[in-house]
């Protein structure tokens, strides 16, 4: 039976825009379908909790830790460009990534009005998780099909993709970020700098 949560605050983008931190396929090992839509109706209970409290950055980022690879997620994001990257530079990008999708969530969810996510099924997607479909509800506008890929790979299930509209956030970040480094010439360092001053997404 669909479960219903309401997201308090302003726009439908928003909301899946600073999630794309949180996606990276890996196998799921025992993830059941249930399971998985519990998770994802947990995750959307905890934002919300975070939304209506104005929480900032840092709280943001707790929950990220605990619900998304972020690392993961970060190595994925930056495609080739990882390998080109020198030990030192790799543990400098991940501290800038996290930072940066703290800041994303933050900022996304800052202003929201009051829409509603209804989870409304799974489907078991093999050795990439467990894919837990919801409507995004919005007043007086189209409603939003929105997909959670879970996966349970690295321990307990974690958040590894979002699929808005049929558009993964995952390669969205992966080409952002490309075009980011490419733009400033392959110059690692200058898009970390970069990164770290961002305020997000």
């Amino acid at each position: 039976m669909p479960r219903t949560l309401n997201i308090t605050r302003r726009g439908a983008f928003g909301l899946l825009a600073g999630a794309s931190a949180l996606a990276i396929a890996s196998p799921a090992i025992a993830l059941g379908t249930s399971e998985a839509e519990s998770f994802v109706t947990t995750v959307i209970a905890d934002l919300r909790a975070l939304v209506t409290r104005r929480a900032s950055a840092d709280e943001f980022l707790s929950m990220l830790d605990q619900k998304g690879a972020i690392p993961q997620v970060g190595k994925f994001a930056m495609a080739r460009n990882w390998r080109a990257m020198s030990g030192g530079q790799q543990d400098a990008y991940q501290a800038a990534f996290r930072g940066y999708i703290s800041r994303t969530y933050a900022k996304r969810f800052g202003d929201y009005s009051g829409e509603d996510i209804l989870v409304t099924g799974s489907t078991d997607a093999g050795r990439k998780g467990v894919l837990v479909k919801s409507i995004l509800k919005r007043p007086n506008a189209q409603d939003t099909t929105v997909e959670w890929l879970v996966t349970d790979r690295l321990g307990p299930p974690k958040i590894a993709d979002i699929i808005f509209e049929g558009i993964s956030l995952s390669i969205t970040l992966r080409e952002v970020f490309g075009g980011m480094v490419e733009k400033r010439n392959g110059d690692i360092e200058l898009f970390i700098a970069d990164l770290n001053s961002s305020e997000g997404a």
